[in-house]
This record gives structure tokens, sequence and C-alpha cells, in this order.
């Protein structure tokens, strides 16, 4: 198993920037009964989403809530030894989208700089491995930077679309010797890879004309070959299963008791799912916050977004444990106590 014990990295500060469209579910077209919208809404437990528009990418909403963590933090950006991207919405086949914002941020060139692709873990997954690389005490800090514009990949016809939300976050980790270890349990399954994929536009299987013709799938929503395809019912399995059972392991391996914990950190899914696994961890509300009803599902954005949004002031000095799961499928839970002076901004609203 994937336990990892980090030391002497610390989380130092989080930023999150969503896009200025604010979308209300109960005046969406996709589920033409009101009736039906609102028990939907109820359902999900989502209510508004904010949605980046054309030509907002991923990059430009990390960017902003970058430029303004380092701003306020007074980060020197000659001291930024290491740059991570995770999306799943990059600018560009390739380049890395790293490497873009290596240049817009303005930071150094002896910079390291690549991408993650992962979807709804990937702040922890991300969280992994630039502590991981900044452990050795050869680099002092690292930006790890986390968002996406998963609405773009959605079908304009699937009512999967009232999920989704749009984000971008910030994340600065430094070296600090002595500070409290960041834990980790990661896992990754992909004989089920195929319960959440976009088809087509990679190198397995090309753009062609048909990509582009929209079909009824099992679900009864149209779909084209370069939208995301979720079967619902695998993706409720999974997380039904492994959330739990990760987040029950991490704690058993490294020998800390549930009731310890302040604050656990679910990947915001959907309401539904959340709240099955809150009952199967039984943890109380106050333990476990939400913010679905203002942000939708916002993919691997949604734990960073969630502690700028509800923990911004209470998250200093406290134990927390995340948990996010996935497309691939993989997962992961992590545990840390930030310190209590961790820097934490307002939301970032963007603008072009």
């Amino acid at each position: 198993m994937a336990f990892l014990r980090i030391e002497n990295v610390n989380i130092a500060g989080i930023a999150a920037c969503v896009p200025p469209k604010r979308v209300d579910n109960m005046e969406s077209d996709l589920v033409e009964d009101k009736h039906e919208l609102e028990k939907y809404i109820e359902t999900t437990g989502v209510r508004y989403r904010y949605v980046a528009e054309d030509g907002i990418c991923s990059s430009d909403l990390c960017k902003a809530a970058a430029e303004k963590l380092i701003e306020e933090m007074g980060v020197d950006k000659s001291e930024i030894d290491c740059l991570i991207m995770v999306t799943q919405t990059p600018d560009y086949i390739f380049p890395a989208t790293a490497c873009i914002l290596q240049d817009r941020l303005g930071l150094p060139t002896d910079c390291l700089s690549f991408d993650i692709t992962m979807s709804c873990p990937g702040w922890i997954y991300g969280l992994s491995v630039m502590s991981s690389i900044l452990s050795a005490g050869k680099m002092k800090k690292g930006l790890l930077l986390v968002g996406e514009t998963s609405t773009k990949a959605k079908s304009p016809y699937d009512r999967v679309n009232l999920l989704a939300g749009d984000a971008g976050t910030a994340t600065i980790l430094e070296y600090k010797e002595g500070t409290s270890p960041l834990l980790f349990s990661m896992h990754t399954d992909g004989s089920n890879y195929r319960s959440l994929i976009i088809p087509d536009g990679g190198y397995r299987n090309p753009v062609t004309p048909e990509s582009f013709v929209y079909h009824e799938c099992k679900d009864g929503m149209l779909r084209n070959r370069l939208n995301a395809n979720m079967e619902g019912e695998d993706i409720l399995s999974f997380a039904m299963h492994t959330a739990p059972k990760c987040i029950k392991g991490l704690l058993e391996h490294f020998e800390i008791p549930k009731e310890n914990i302040d604050f656990f950190l679910i990947h915001q899914a959907n309401q539904m799912i959340n709240k099955l696994i809150q009952k199967r961890l039984k943890v109380d509300d106050e333990h476990c916050p939400y913010n679905i009803a203002e942000f939708g599902n916002s993919s691997s954005t949604t734990i960073p977004l969630m502690i700028v949004n509800k923990l911004k002031d209470s998250l200093g000095g406290k134990k927390v444990v995340a948990c996010g799961f996935g497309t691939g499928l993989a997962w992961g839970a992590m545990f840390f106590e930030p310190d209590v002076d961790i820097w934490i901004n307002e939301i970032v609203h963007y603008q072009a």
C-alpha cells in the first residue's frame, strides 16, 4: 500500500479563484419539469455553480489565485523552486500548462515545472508529489496549482451539467524543519478507467467527424464522444466503497484516533454520495463541512476551495483529514495539521 509520511514540509498558504459567471440551477432548462428539477437539486445538493465561459481556462483561474496568494503572503517569486499544475482541462495537449504558467507568473527559469493529469483526488495527489520533492531540503518553496474547467467537457444536453462547477486554486508549500508531518494513503484501480472517460480526442481515439455526433447513452442522456461520459452506478459504488475504507485505513495505519480529527474534508461529489460516506464514517456535520450548494462539484479543486470558503479562520492548528476520489479510477486520503498562522485568502472572482 502507498502510505507516505512526509517530514519537514509545511502547507503555508491556500487561495482559490472562481470565474465571474454564477449559474442558478433553478433556472436551468435541462430538466423541463420544475418539480423534478427541485428534487434533483435537493438530492445532489447543488443550487449554484460558477462556470468558465469561452476564453477562460483553468490556467487563468489558477494564475489569479496564485498572484493573489503570492502578493498577500509577501512571497519572493525568485524563491519558488517548483511549480506543479494538476488538471484534466489543460490549455493544450502539449506543452504542459505548468511551463506556460511559469512564464505568465514571472517565476525563475530554474523553477522545476510539470503537469499532473488527475481529477477529483488531484489536490491530494499534487500535495503528495510536491511535498516528497521538497522534503529532500534542496528546494525551499513550491507552488501547487490545481484547477478545472470541467463544465467545458460536459454535453449541453446532459443533466450532469447541473453538478459541475469550475475553479482554480493555489497552494504554497515550504520546507520547514520540525513541522507536523503530512501523511498519505494513495490508491489506483485502472481496470475501471472507462467508468468516467472522454472517449475521443487523445491518440488512442483521435477526433473524427463521428466524434461530434450526439447519441443516447445508457442513462438516457445525449452525449458525443468528446463529452465526459460517466457510468453513474459504477461511480456511486466506487465512492461508497473506497472513500470510507481509505480514510479508516489512513487513521489505523498511522494510529490516529478518529475522535482527534477536527475536520473531515470530503471531495464534494454530490450531496447524496457525501452524506452516505459521512454516515459510514460516523462523523457529524460539525466535523464534515460542505459547500457543494454554492459551488457544485469542481473536481480536483473542491477541497482547497472548501478550505478557503468555509475554514478560512478556523483551519490553523487543527487536525484535518482530506479525501478525494474520481477519474482513473484513483483515490487518496491525507492527514495534516497546519500551523496556526497558515495564510488563507478570500475567494478571488476572476476578471479578464
